[in-house]
């Protein structure tokens, strides 16, 4: 047990203290003269002897006490009492068979939960989907006192990632288990929507974006949906993205000056930034402000003989960052390579709130208050007595 200071800066007010030192002092000083006759008596080298001496010490002292816990106060005490003493915590997550769990753990005198929101007891039911791992592996890690030691149970398929191992504030002994943990609701993910409209001599370009929008929803199953029609075809309303793959008309220009994103074909005189180039360094397609809109240039057809990076692998996620989905995320990942990191600061952070810490603030402002009034009693009190 013991007092620390969150804010120990605050203590330099405590050069404040030298205020009331002066203000006594100078009262000290401000004497004044009364001639009597018997001073003549009194001989010219005799001069009085002055001795430092401080008029009404006790108000002295009551001011300089106010003072000196106000500093305190503005230092923002805490008193830190021993960390209670709680069990190790073991977290399995959904996905795993109990007796795999316990198996993976060992017999362990420890409280069992999953990993789950609220951190429910092994004993009641938990949805084994739309498990956020990672950050609920964030959220426990910060609710638990230091001093505890954590046990996660992972799936050997690990899901519910946000893109990169977890940062803790202490060490995890990570364990693993057979199982997978079930992937995420579709309902959940917000639908993009492609439209393609396109003249007959465009025909061929089609396949290049089937494909394409095959591999983003082999990431995401179902969150791609693409709406190929001949170039007269209405663009609906909730349209996302537009490829246009036919000469430009009205209704490019209309898609454009509201906001709309559009990849447009035979476009060799349009300007705007290099978007991608080829390996001698030849623009391949440019990227430019149409309107209140973006459009994504290719200056030939959308086949490979205009455009080699069609047949990258690499040119599904190019295309999606070009229309600005960015790519995603990965989700999943074998729980052997998601092993949590252990963050310097935030463990240090954690280490210094290991112990309970209680504030002194209330304390503090009573004791305040209390010395405010005895001062004030105090120094009238002279003035009354006067008056009297």
């Amino acid at each position: 047990m013991s007092i620390a200071l969150l804010a120990p800066f605050g203590l330099a007010a405590l050069a404040a203290l030298a205020l009331p030192l002066l203000i006594h002092l100078v009262r000290r000083l401000e004497l004044t003269t009364t001639d009597f006759a018997a001073l003549r008596w009194i001989g010219e080298r005799m001069r009085p002897q002055r001795r430092l001496r401080f008029e009404r010490p006790w108000l002295l002292l009551l001011r300089l006490a106010l003072l000196a816990v106000l500093a305190l106060l503005l230092a923002r005490p805490v008193w830190q009492g021993d960390a209670p003493l709680v069990r190790p915590w073991i977290v399995v997550t959904p996905g795993i068979a109990l007796a795999d769990a316990r198996a993976a753990a060992g017999a362990v005198d420890a409280e069992w939960h999953w990993l789950a929101p609220r951190f429910p007891h092994l004993d009641e039911a938990v949805a084994a989907a739309d498990i956020p791992v990672a950050s609920l592996l964030r959220e426990l890690d910060a609710q638990l006192p230091a001093s505890v030691q954590l046990t996660v149970v992972a799936p050997e398929q690990l899901g519910g990632l946000d893109g990169e191992r977890p940062r803790l504030s202490r060490a995890v002994d990570w364990r693993i288990a057979p199982g997978r943990t079930a992937e995420a609701a579709l309902a959940s993910v917000d639908r993009i929507r492609i439209a393609v409209r396109y003249a007959s001599d465009a025909e061929a370009s089609l396949r290049y974006l089937r494909a394409a929008v095959a591999a983003w929803n082999q990431g995401e199953p179902g969150r791609y949906e693409l709406d190929v029609q001949p170039v007269d075809a209405p663009i609906a309303a909730a349209t996302n993205w537009l490829a246009w793959l036919a000469p430009s008309a009205p209704a490019l220009t209309r898609w454009l000056d509201h906001g709309g994103v559009a990849l447009v074909s035979n476009a060799a005189d349009a300007n705007g930034e290099p978007l991608w180039r080829d390996a001698a360094g030849r623009v391949l397609a440019k990227v430019a402000v149409s309107g209140n809109g973006r459009t994504i240039a290719l200056p030939g057809a959308l086949t490979p003989a205009e455009l080699p990076l069609l047949l990258d692998a690499e040119f599904p996620d190019r295309l999606r960052v070009a229309f600005g989905g960015g790519s995603p995320a990965p989700t999943n990942a074998p729980a052997s390579a998601m092993h949590p990191r252990i963050e310097a600061e935030v463990s240090a952070t954690s280490m210094r709130s290991s112990a309970s810490a209680h504030s002194l603030d209330a304390w503090l402002a009573l004791l305040i208050a209390a010395l405010f009034l005895c001062e004030r009693f105090v120094a009238t009190r002279r003035s009354v007595e006067a008056q009297i």
